[in-house]
């Protein structure tokens, strides 16, 4: 797992300087994927290049933010929190006008679209890439909604299984 985490951050700060940008911006959810990412980030970039944000919607607990901001500051990067509820009632009325519920998996991927959307606008506005924390065990599986956890200009857990994942999570602390 050391062998991997020094490769990905080799080809993170690679794929960084080759694009021209200095800033990755990651949506940090308190869970394993979006932690390990950050973390590469930070190894590859440096802490004041990495942006984090949490995505919370009226579903998401409060654990999940605590998490979120504590990964944010043990690598000592920029964190904020931006409540998604406010869109996620937006759609849901306008599905609602046409006798269209938002409900389950549906609301689920709905909201994974309103963060890729944020955070895309939020890359734009800093002149940064988002940073998407898919895996490649969830990607084989369908587990991540297009246009929403598939967002982001680089996945640099894409080519790892959750295993490698786990060990590298265990290599970073």
């Amino acid at each position: 797992a050391t062998q991997a985490r020094q490769a990905l951050t080799l080809g993170l700060r690679d794929y960084f300087a080759k694009t021209g940008f200095d800033e990755a911006v990651v949506g940090l959810s308190g869970g394993i994927d979006s932690s390990v990412a950050a973390a590469l980030a930070v190894d590859a970039l440096g802490a004041e290049a990495v942006y984090a944000v949490s995505l919370p919607s009226e579903i998401t607990s409060r654990q999940s933010v605590a998490d979120a901001r504590a990964v944010a500051t043990n690598l000592g990067i920029e964190f904020d929190i931006m409540h998604i509820g406010p869109a996620v009632e937006t759609i849901a009325d306008a599905l609602a006008t046409n006798d269209a519920s938002l409900a389950g998996v549906a609301a689920e991927n709905v909201q994974a679209r309103i963060r890729g959307s944020i955070l895309i606008g939020i890359a734009n506005q800093r002149d940064a890439l988002v940073l998407t924390p898919n895996n490649k065990s969830e990607a084989a599986v369908g587990y991540c909604t297009l246009y929403g956890d598939t967002v982001g200009a680089l996945a640099p857990l894409g080519d790892c299984y959750k295993r490698l994942v786990y060990e590298l999570a265990d290599v970073f602390n």
